[in-house]
């Protein structure tokens, strides 16, 4: 969820460490978690971080951190400054997001369309797309005009599914039974006041953000911060409507109440339909259109 701009901190993320989650029966390498782990760690150390800390945040000795550490290294994933003895992430990472962003096309006719409505109300928009069907990701975000107090886009790995409006657009779109898993996977904390945390209460949410067509979080992710948001459907080769995405629209609430923010609903709805319109074909889509004979099991 965005939060309000404030200055940099050199603390640690607070989070604790997540398990990956998998499928029944599926058996994941234990050393590639824990690297990927240290990679998302980093991503939200603005200081980067020790062996020690690592090491505390894995919950192993500093000998495993340590060659871990090492590989990574040696991918040039991550650097050492050696006068402040901590730990950072070098820019590949960045380039292999960039890398794929660019190969899927993603942003080439959308960041317009997002930065048109950015402008036009003058606040935080960001993009989250559906990966695999099971969870949503941030990709992009754009602000509108320059205020003295902006939204800080806040690029988490994870999306808060029961509190942001990004999370509640995406759920809205699914069955309340598949919701409701995918909520309970993730967890479902309170993180203010305004948050809702039983079913009962998410449930008749969702409904009506699936009549009205957008969802809306009202400092229920973090206390000065409001925000709607409306899924991105396309139509997929066998007809159906998918959900692909989802924008998000957020502001702080000394210049933005709940009202003035929702009466901004139009100009998101056609927003989301404008990507529909131009939202890019999935690779494998485009390799069954360009060679119908071939069908998915085909596929290696």
């Amino acid at each position: 969820m965005p939060r309000a701009s404030s200055p940099s901190s050199s603390k640690l993320p607070s989070s604790s460490r997540r398990a990956v989650s998998v499928q029944p029966g599926e058996e994941t390498i234990v050393s590639v978690e824990r690297a990927f782990e240290i990679v998302t760690m980093l991503a939200d150390a603005a200081e980067g971080a020790s062996l020690a800390d690592i090491a505390r945040h894995l919950d192993v000795n500093k000998a495993i951190a340590l060659k871990l550490l090492a590989t990574l290294q040696g991918l040039h994933v991550v650097w050492r400054d050696d006068v402040a003895q901590r730990y950072n992430l070098t820019y590949r990472i960045s380039n292999l997001g960039l890398r794929q962003l660019q190969k899927t096309r993603l942003l080439d006719q959308a960041a317009a369309v997002l930065k048109s409505l950015a402008e036009e109300t003058g606040e935080l928009v960001r993009l989250a797309v559906v990966e695999n069907g099971d969870r949503i990701t941030w990709v992009y975000a754009v602000a509108g005009a320059k205020r003295t107090f902006q939204v800080d886009p806040n690029y988490t790995l994870e999306v808060y599914l029961h509190t942001t409006a990004i999370g509640k657009s995406w759920l809205a779109t699914l069955p309340f039974e598949l919701a409701l898993k995918y909520m309970l996977r993730e967890g479902m904390k309170p993180l203010t006041k305004y948050t809702k945390t039983t079913a009962s209460a998410i449930r008749s949410e969702l409904e009506l953000t699936r009549r009205r067509g957008y969802a809306t979080s009202f400092e229920e992710s973090e206390l000065g911060v409001i925000a709607i948001a409306a899924p991105i459907f396309v139509t997929t080769l066998a007809g159906e409507r998918e959900c692909v995405g989802a924008v998000s629209l957020a502001a702080p609430t000394n210049r933005m109440d709940a009202r003035t923010l929702t009466a901004c609903s139009p100009q998101l709805l056609a927003t989301v339909d404008r990507l529909s319109q131009i939202w890019p074909l999935e690779p494998r889509t485009m390799r069954v259109l360009q060679n119908p004979s071939r069908t998915s099991s085909t596929e290696p």
